[in-house]
């Protein structure tokens, strides 16, 4: 499992010179993806049932979307490239199993969630050293996020985490993972403080207007909500200034964003069924701007546009499908949860299902149908009802033992022939 952690530890990560580092044209992160492959393949033996890999809607449209988007790519790539091939569409897919296989327990899935915490953590000194290091040269106002992709790309990976983190931070295991999370907490507020991502700022309101369904935490969450818009407010610099006081170069960005999503719409208007290709968005950019017009941009930073200019509408109803029946099958989890008076199992339906919600509202503004935490998330929506029907599965079966238990001869009465047989089941089960 050391692996799997290791590669939960680095989802966040999009330019890291370890994780990325390639080796015989595949990355480090890939290779972890491997060994994680393997060995849920040889710990599939030791199960007790076997993971149900398209139960649920939201499994099976991902599956459609991986092969639409595989087929756009062999089909519309003037130059196929395997481990581009490899890269973003097979271990997605391969990463998908092993999650659904590996997280078979209530403490498999705790480490992972500490995990996807700590990788915020981590990635979070690397935005801190960044911003001090450049603060020099480009004043207060410089956002850091190049490990993450972008500053954007790093909020919308926080937004994933940070509604879990309160839960782990009071009831986690044991006091130095509370204390991590805790750190974590404190780090990933700070990241997205000095990013300044006006979409994740948007996302990360509307994160914490869900957590407030959880009404035993409410008070705390208030609180949270109301010190997090504080410091927002009185910040040099900050998401919530650049939404009420943009600076010229915060307008231009708005600007070339709305130039964008026109071009993407007539795209997808002329090309509505199968799209244009993946990644095909640049070169048919291009020859719907007007003569003389330039747009230094390779993306139409909006995911959903972007999916529907790629993939067409098979490809975005297919995308859309994911979200849908990934909040539905958490909203599920959650008031099955509450019925069974499970609080972790309640927490974790509820923490990511706020999560997805806060990252699908920043990806409104920036391409990122490929992060990674997104799609950690869903497959989480898939491994986790396993969780919760096992838990209720065991408390059935105890309840069924427990009057065979009482009505057992005594030792002073004789023994009788199936009530031993009926013991020595016990014993061995």
């Amino acid at each position: 499992m050391i692996f799997f952690y290791i590669l939960v530890l680095s989802l966040p990560f999009v330019e890291h010179g370890l994780f990325g580092k390639e080796i015989f044209g595949l990355t480090l992160e890939k290779y972890l993806g491997l060994c994680c492959i393997l060995y849920a393949l040889f710990y599939l033996r030791r199960r007790r049932t076997m993971p149900r890999v398209f139960a649920y809607g939201q499994a099976r449209f991902f599956a459609i979307y991986v092969f639409t988007a595989m087929v756009s790519y062999l089909v519309t790539s003037e130059e196929l490239i395997f481990k581009d091939l490899i890269g973003l569409f097979l271990s997605q897919f391969i990463f998908f199993l092993a999650v659904l296989i590996l997280v078979d327990s209530r403490e498999r899935l705790e480490h992972a969630l500490l995990m996807a915490t700590a990788s915020m953590g981590l990635i979070s000194l690397y935005l801190l050293r960044e911003y001090a290091a450049n603060v020099p040269i480009y004043g207060l106002a410089y956002r850091p996020g190049w490990v993450a992709g972008d500053p954007n790309m790093y909020t919308a990976s926080a937004l994933i985490v940070l509604p879990i983190m309160p839960y782990l931070m009071f009831h986690a295991a044991r006091r130095w993972q509370r204390l991590l999370v805790f750190g974590c907490l404190g780090l990933t507020l700070l990241g997205i403080l000095l990013a300044a991502s006006r979409g994740g700022f948007i996302g990360l309101i509307c994160v914490l207007a869900l957590q407030l369904r959880d009404a035993r935490h409410r008070g705390r969450l208030i609180v949270a909500a109301v010190i997090i818009l504080l410091v927002a407010f009185v910040s040099p610099y900050s998401p919530l200034d650049r939404l009420m006081h943009p600076t010229q170069s915060d307008q231009e960005s708005s600007d070339a964003r709305l130039r964008l999503w026109s071009v993407s719409e007539q795209i997808f208007l002329d090309h509505p069924v199968l799209g244009v290709g993946l990644w095909q968005f640049p070169v048919y950019m291009k020859r719907y701007l007007a003569p003389g017009q330039e747009l230094a941009f390779v993306v139409p930073h909006n995911t959903y546009l972007e999916a529907a200019v790629e993939l067409g509408t098979v490809g975005l109803a297919a995308f859309l499908a994911v979200i849908g029946f990934s909040l539905a099958n958490l909203a599920r989890l959650r008031r099955a949860a509450r019925r069974a008076g499970d609080e972790f199992m309640q927490a974790v339906s509820t923490a990511l299902g706020s999560g997805i919600v806060g990252f699908c509202v920043a990806a409104f503004f920036l391409s990122a149908k490929h992060a990674k935490l997104f799609w950690f998330a869903v497959y989480l929506s898939c491994a986790v009802p396993a969780l919760l029907q096992s838990k209720a599965a065991e408390e059935t079966e105890a309840a069924e033992l427990e009057p065979a238990a009482e009505d057992s001869p005594s030792p002073a009465s004789p023994p009788d022939s199936e009530a031993l047989r009926a013991g020595n089941w016990l014993t061995r089960h």
